[in-house]
């Protein structure tokens, strides 16, 4: 249930109206955190409320989502309250979501019109779905009462510039932060770390001298930015293994880094595919090679995205195929996921100093 366009003054009295309404249908009232989701009024935000239902589906939370119009040439600032049953119909559980549209110099007014409706004692999740802003007057007040702040880098145009800031952002007080690209490959992460676990794998992991990585670079109006999680893959492996870079080259679309390892050096290629069937941005597969010839090969079935093909060899036997099931790509999970972990993670720290350090991630695009 939804109510029309309302000042910010009626929010409270408009939700109270609305469970007035409910009495007696079976709806209980539950939010386990408060998500404040900020974005801009462009095509995006509506990915952005798709992703913020899909949350309130594992996990009730109360939503306070912020739209701002930097288009706009007046100033305004109203409301939309709802109240969302996280299970379809019939009897469910219920959580409130409060909507703010502001544009022009009522920007600043934001967060004391969020402030009365944050839920006491539950965390508080900040969504900062677009360029991170320090300087802003919100961004920084949502910072002061964010038990997390959550970026996607997907919204950005320089990953160094990028790197810098969320490095920043970490330094204040009880600050934890996470990013949605990184929650994204989380299931790669997972699936070279357990590929590689043994002490023997590791080694040879550790002799690689070409790596592959082909990643789906079909645009869309809410993925513009389709090589991140290519990088990020990248550059996650070659700081975990103390690779260091020391230069890069595109070539017809291709981007090609160089690090320097202990005994030889490594090439990693990104290479762009376009495909109709997978989510863009995603990474499609990973092909190391190692000095001693040893491969390793782990590709995406195209027709079941989730299912991974993985084929290991050397230069006197090739093991069978083997199958990795990721958890299957939904819109929301990465958020998701992103929510259910606890504090920064140590990993995602040492990427954001390996970008910050590096021009090569000064781009966005390649």
């Amino acid at each position: 249930m939804t109510t029309a366009t309302i000042p910010p003054s009626e929010i409270q009295a408009k939700l109270s109206s609305i469970w007035g309404s409910l009495e007696g249908e079976g709806k209980m009232r539950a939010s386990l955190f408060n998500l404040i989701f900020f974005t801009k009024k462009k095509a995006r935000a509506e990915y952005i409320w798709t992703i913020s239902q899909k949350v309130i589906e594992k996990f009730p939370s109360r939503i306070l989502f912020v739209t701002v119009d930097d288009e706009e040439k007046g100033d305004y600032i109203r409301a939309n309250v709802s109240v969302e049953i996280t299970n379809g119909s019939g009897s469910g559980i219920a959580c409130d979501t409060i909507q703010i549209d502001v544009a022009g110099s009522y920007l600043e007014r934001v967060p004391f019109v969020l402030l009365p409706h944050i839920l006491p004692d539950l965390p508080v999740y900040v969504i900062w779905a677009e360029a991170p802003d320090l300087n802003s007057p919100l961004f920084q007040e949502l910072q002061k009462l964010a038990t997390r702040m959550i970026f996607d880098s997907e919204t950005v145009e320089n990953l160094s510039e990028f790197a810098s800031q969320l490095l920043e952002v970490n330094q204040a007080p009880h600050s934890e932060i996470a990013d949605l690209n990184w929650g994204r490959m989380e299931s790669w992460r997972n699936l070279l770390t357990s590929t590689f676990y043994s002490p023997e794998r590791l080694e040879q992991l550790k002799k690689s001298k070409r790596i592959q990585i082909l990643y789906n670079a079909k645009e869309t109006a809410f993925c513009s930015h389709t090589s991140t999680e290519a990088l990020y893959l990248q550059g996650w492996l070659a700081r975990q293994l103390g690779w260091k870079l020391i230069g890069s080259d595109e070539n017809e679309g291709r981007l090609t880094l160089s690090y320097d390892r202990a005994g030889g050096k490594v090439a990693i290629t990104l290479f762009p595919e376009w495909q109709e069937k997978i989510k863009a941005g995603s990474i499609l597969s990973v092909d190391l090679e190692t000095d001693d010839q040893n491969h390793f090969s782990f590709g995406r079935d195209l027709d079941l995205p989730h299912h991974v093909s993985m084929r290991f060899s050397t230069l006197v036997k090739c093991d069978m195929p083997l199958k990795y099931i990721f958890a299957k790509d939904e819109s929301g999970r990465s958020l998701v996921n992103e929510i259910c972990h606890k504090g920064t993670s140590r990993h995602y720290l040492n990427l954001l100093q390996e970008m910050k350090n590096h021009k090569e991630y000064s781009f966005c695009e390649h």
